[in-house]
């Protein structure tokens, strides 16, 4: 197994001049453990995709927003919604507020805090919240929000919600705005997992407008003018004690992995637009594998196609598991045959990358079912997932990634690249 300290190259060869899109690098290749060569490349020859925070993220990086904007979906989610309950006390300091009833899940298993169908009640009301950010979607040219797994009453899903309220909390580079919704306003399908998972809220703003505060405001008119919604508060995200409680928050839910990954690149960048740009790196890797193949990169099902080869790369970021004191990696939403799902895989390749503090590793999946895990109903839209552990408490997280690229290796996966930091 190469060591941390061993990612020298045995040997290197003169730089190769690549395609337009990729720019001239020095390659090596690593040899000793690895079950076949390994392409190794510096990060430095990616400035360009590091350096590009793409827009979204440029625009939360001068607000008060920025801090929060950097948390992964969930994480935000559990501070925002605190902050939902807080203001709703706030303006009803009579009402009073309970915790949830758990209940049980459709396995009979009992819910996790986490799992609960609600989130809170107030006065009897059951209550659940949703937050998004809003984000830049390239592809449309516009801003818009987008609330994902919300279980609105609908004919043909559930004659009722679990729940009685919906707060939506939209998220923007200075402030919070709380709306109570009305269960009808933006919603749409989810696709199969609809009725497991639930529908997506997505508002958006006039195509081609760039300004965000105009867009957020195009935004909220839509929820308030041409639903029922309710504006119910606007928090200041730069207020001095709207800061103090954040920044506590966000102590208070640090984990390990935060320390780790406190300098690397790509770890200041929003979650999503992070694995875009890994994405990105790893196209032009391909490129550099495979310089007398054609490239293309508009098809809407998977990432790339390399000839008539189609690649789909799935990322996973080493997370740290308190209870269990170890760390994992996950690569989720895998659209390969599922019995009763699908009747076939939706590439030819899967390519999968672990973003650890030492760098990007890419490998390439053997093909077949090796080590996927079951996602439950939900996996019927949205795909299997990919669970690589290391051993019980193993704290280190060089001694964590080296037992998982040996994992990986273990189970027929292909060593395609490692992009050094």
């Amino acid at each position: 197994m190469v060591s941390w300290s061993a990612f020298s190259a045995e040997f290197c060869f003169q730089a190769m001049m690549l395609r337009s899109t990729v720019p001239p690098a020095s390659v090596f290749w690593l040899r000793g453990g690895w079950q076949s060569r390994c392409l190794v490349l510096s990060a430095s020859q990616f400035q360009h995709v590091l350096n590009d925070p793409g827009r979204t993220s440029e625009t939360f990086a001068g607000h008060a927003g920025h801090t929060l904007s950097l948390l992964s979906g969930a994480r935000r989610g559990t501070i925002l919604q605190e902050l939902c309950k807080m203001e709703l006390v706030r303006l009803n300091p009579n009402s009073k507020i309970e915790e949830p009833t758990r209940g049980t899940r459709c396995n009979g298993a009992p819910r996790s805090a986490s799992q609960a169908e609600y989130d809170f009640s107030m006065d009897g009301g059951k209550i659940r919240c949703k937050s998004a950010q809003l984000t830049w979607r390239r592809s449309e040219k516009r801003w818009g929000v987008f609330f994902r797994c919300v279980k609105l009453p609908w004919p043909g899903f559930r004659d009722q919600a679990p729940f009685d309220h919906l707060y939506l909390i939209l998220f923007s580079p200075d402030s919070l705005h709380i709306i109570k919704h009305d269960l009808r306003t933006g919603a749409t399908s989810a696709g199969k997992s609809t009725g497991s998972g639930g529908h997506s809220i997505y508002v958006r703003a006039a195509p081609g407008q760039e300004c965000w505060q105009t867009a957020r405001s195009q935004i909220l008119k839509s929820f308030l003018t041409k639903g029922r919604c309710e504006l119910v508060s606007c928090v200041d995200l730069s207020a001095f004690d709207v800061r103090t409680w954040l920044a506590k928050q966000m102590e208070r839910l640090t984990t390990r992995q935060d320390h780790v990954y406190q300098w690397v690149p790509l770890n200041h960048m929003a979650p999503q637009l992070r694995g875009l740009q890994i994405e990105r790196m790893a196209f032009e890797v391909d490129q550099i594998l495979n310089p007398n193949c054609s490239f293309l990169r508009t098809s809407s099902k998977v990432d790339w196609v390399r000839g008539r080869v189609k690649v789909e790369i799935k990322h996973g970021q080493m997370l740290f598991n308190q209870k269990r004191q170890r760390w994992r990696c996950s690569f989720q939403n895998i659209k390969c045959a599922s019995y009763g799902v699908r009747d076939c895989d939706l590439f030819d390749e899967l390519w999968l990358a672990i973003y650890s503090p030492r760098g990007i590793h890419v490998f390439k999946h053997p093909g077949g079912q090796v080590r996927f895990s079951h996602s439950g109903l939900i996996e019927q839209d949205s795909g299997q997932q990919i669970r690589v552990y290391s051993s019980l408490n193993v704290l280190d997280v060089r001694e964590a990634l080296d037992e998982m690229l040996h994992k990986m290796e273990a189970w027929g996966c292909q060593p395609l690249a490692t992009i050094l930091w």
